[in-house]
């Protein structure tokens, strides 16, 4: 699978999963343009802002590869900055063609003990940051009529996992962002996906066994994002990468219970849970309006109205 002649933006592309994305789309011959933010160096005065050394690193190598590449220290929750790095890497490139979206932010708290400024920051990066970067390209992306955007969530966000509020919140908040936008996507063959990596990187070893940690290599997580920002991806899925394997996830409704008007009272539900909790068959609902409209046919059955 090759990306010639096609551009590409990667957040968080210092290190980590970003790197190695931009460096597998590079090697296949896209053009890169790396994102990442700028140091800062804490003093005894004030903070000190200082070259991102990993992004020139990444942007190095790239160039000794053979790649076209260039970089940007940009804080992705700075929109006028966002804006001013989409214009300028329109003025020298003319388009985009593929959008990372890979820049987070990650910590373990205790539900009592977060602060107000590291929530904020949290949704800043991960959730604002992917929005304004996305809204940024957008009009490029529709007036090429081409374009492909990968949301990174995180296995935290889909499953849930213990002190990890604040990620799983701003992760999922990009599930349902995915999941509408692609809707509005699809006529201008703009695809949006997401992918739930996992992979040994600084974020995750200390939580990854020592015994496992070599299970977790970045082989599959880059395959998949390849996949999802080719000419072949889907749109408006949801994939998860990690240890060999790949999968396909989504928001599934268990078989639901009608109740006639009148008869669904707190007492019924407690006492239908066991069969509510799993009740086969699982309906799957291709949007919002879709599952309206299931509502809408079950309850019109049951008053005699016709729908169309």
């Amino acid at each position: 699978m090759r990306f010639d002649n096609q551009i590409a933006l990667i957040t968080g592309a210092g290190s980590g999963l970003g790197r190695a994305y931009a460096i597998m789309l590079a090697e296949r011959g896209a053009k890169v343009a790396l994102v990442d933010q700028p140091k800062v160096c804490p003093s005894q005065s004030k903070a000190l802002i200082t070259t991102n050394a990993e992004l020139l690193q990444t942007h190095e190598t790239i160039l000794k590869l053979g790649g076209e590449c260039l970089y940007f220290e940009v804080d992705v929750s700075q929109q006028d900055d966002v804006k001013a790095m989409v214009h300028r890497l329109q003025q020298d490139w003319q388009r985009v063609d593929i959008l990372v979206n890979n820049a987070g932010v990650y910590g373990a708290c205790s539900f009592e003990h977060i602060q107000q400024a590291d929530w904020q920051r949290q949704f800043d990066v991960d959730v604002n940051g992917s929005f304004y970067l996305t809204q940024a390209i957008w009009p490029l992306m529709k007036a090429q009529g081409y374009g492909r955007i990968l949301m990174t969530t995180g296995v935290s966000a889909l499953f849930g996992d213990l002190h990890q509020v604040p990620f799983s919140a701003a992760k999922m908040a990009l599930v349902g962002l995915v999941n509408s936008l692609s809707l509005e996507s699809e006529q201008y063959d703009i695809h949006i996906n997401s992918l739930c990596p996992q992979a040994l990187t600084a974020m995750t070893h200390k939580h990854l066994a020592p015994a496992i940690q070599p299970l977790f290599s970045f082989d599959t997580v880059t395959a998949t994002m390849a996949f999802l920002v080719s000419g072949a991806a889907p749109n408006g899925q949801h994939l998860l990468a990690g240890a060999g394997s790949v999968s396909h996830g989504m928001f599934a409704e268990f078989q639901s219970i009608y109740f006639s008007e009148g008869q669904c009272t707190p007492d019924k539900l407690a006492k239908y849970w066991p069969e509510l909790y799993q009740a086969f068959p699982v309906n799957l609902h291709s949007c919002g309006e879709d599952k309206v409209l299931a509502w809408s046919k079950q309850s019109a059955f049951d008053h005699h109205i016709k729908i169309e």
